[in-house]
């Protein structure tokens, strides 16, 4: 059987390779840090996207391309399988009732994702949103506006509370127990991610 440290670990380190921003790829970044796994951390400029684009296995970011040369394509699949790698046990452990906790706080992180995304996309993308692909001018920023400050006075501070309460019920370490997970790691970069 093949182990998670030994398809993430060879002569050549692997590949992580997102935009220069930190967004999905970053609790990977910090899980191969903390699990002392070497990487290479490729940044591509978005003036470079359009050209990489089609080179990606399926047209999107970020991809890991592990020593073996295979290519893993998302965060969550490359976040757990570096929790897995790590050698302590503890990002991922394989201890179920500990990995239900886990996953249970990534569902909330994902579902904390899920409802800043309008906050997010309206002003990128308004197409999906139901508005003219080129919305502009001053109903666009107040309506951006008013989405976001209602997230941000209603469903932000109820994820705060579940977050909290996680924390308390686990003895105030962290959110699933005594040990930095990586369900840690993903609500923390979604938290900062939302904070200005």
């Amino acid at each position: 059987m093949t182990s998670a440290r030994s398809l993430l670990t060879g002569s050549t380190p692997l590949k992580l390779e997102y935009f220069n921003i930190e967004g999905v790829a970053e609790p990977v970044r910090l899980a191969l840090s903390v699990a002392s796994i070497p990487f290479d951390d490729v940044r591509i400029p978005f003036d470079e996207w359009q050209s990489k684009k089609p080179t990606t296995k399926h047209g999107v970011l970020p991809e890991m391309t592990l020593p073996g040369g295979e290519i893993v394509t998302d965060s969550m699949a490359m976040l757990r399988l570096v929790g897995e790698a790590d050698e302590e046990g503890k990002l991922y452990p394989s201890d179920v009732a500990k990995r239900v906790k886990i996953e249970q706080v990534l569902g909330l992180v994902g579902d904390l994702t899920r409802a800043w995304s309008p906050s997010l996309y309206l002003s990128m993308r308004p197409g999906r949103f139901g508005y003219p692909a080129d919305w502009s001018g001053e109903e666009k920023d107040k309506v951006v506006k008013a989405v976001r400050e209602a997230f941000m006075s209603e469903d932000f501070p109820r994820f705060m509370g579940y977050f909290e309460e996680l924390v308390k019920e686990n003895g105030d370490g962290f959110l699933t127990g005594e040990d930095l997970t990586i369900a840690d790691l993903s609500a923390f970069q979604q938290v900062r991610f939302i904070l200005p």
